[in-house]
């Protein structure tokens, strides 16, 4: 199942009297298992596989500064020991959220060269480096996300324009700069994702922290069962 639609439309927000556009808009996902605060007018594309896999992705407006001039969030969901087919046609699958970290780390951006960052800033404005993701209680549920930023160059084609940087032979590189978030319920997780690069990685990092601040799972994935959330402290 795949649908396209308007942020702006989904959020049902008009602009009316010369009013100016806010900066972001409530938003339920269509497969109804999720809502959030995401940035007003990015186009949005859902894609779901049964109750298994779910996958909606935020599309904002062309910058030069991200890889293919495209910014974007994402939130996906996996079931436990769930698969789930990639474009290339291997599978994926998942215990719980600690494996999708290990996984992910190893086999998609390569442990050697790649540094792990936790949410934090030293003094000097630099990021702490960690090994592990961080834990975070989200804003909006109550809920602990664990979240990590991991940096990680990989080889990008010369004739890309858009969101790279060039090594020290000269070669472009995409310098991934990537932040998530693992948020475990019950028979799966979520995983909120901003896929940025080194270059543009500042520009909407609070409209990711907004998304994951206010991320609210309704069930455990579409058509999963509903997600009891502990009632919020006075």
């Amino acid at each position: 199942m795949k649908t396209r639609l308007l942020a702006a439309a989904v959020a049902a927000v008009a602009l009316v009297g010369g009013c100016s556009a806010p900066k972001s808009v409530p938003y339920k996902s269509v497969l109804g298992d999720f809502k959030a605060v995401v940035p007003w007018g990015w186009s949005v594309t859902t894609d779901s596989v049964g109750n298994s896999f779910a996958q909606v992705d935020f599309i904002g407006p062309f910058d030069g500064d991200f890889f293919l001039g495209a910014p974007s969030l994402s939130v996906r969901w996996y079931k436990r020991y769930g698969t789930h087919r990639l474009r290339g046609g291997s599978l994926e699958m998942y215990t719980d959220a600690a494996d999708f970290f290990e996984q992910t780390l190893k086999n998609v951006y390569g442990e050697r060269e790649s540094i792990v960052y936790g949410p934090g800033q030293r003094e000097d404005g630099g990021r702490e480096v960690v090994k592990r993701p961080e834990d975070l209680k989200l804003k909006g549920s109550g809920l602990a996300a664990k979240y990590f930023i991991i940096l990680s160059p990989e080889k990008a084609p010369e004739s890309n324009l858009w969101g790279v940087e060039k090594d020290r032979q000269g070669h472009a590189i995409n310098m991934r700069m990537h932040a998530y978030a693992l948020v475990e319920v019950e028979g799966g997780f979520y995983v909120l994702c901003y896929p940025a690069t080194r270059r543009g990685f500042d520009k909407y990092e609070d409209s990711f922290r907004t998304l994951l601040g206010s991320f609210r799972p309704l069930t455990a994935g579409p058509g999963g069962p509903k997600v009891r959330l502990a009632a919020p402290t006075p």
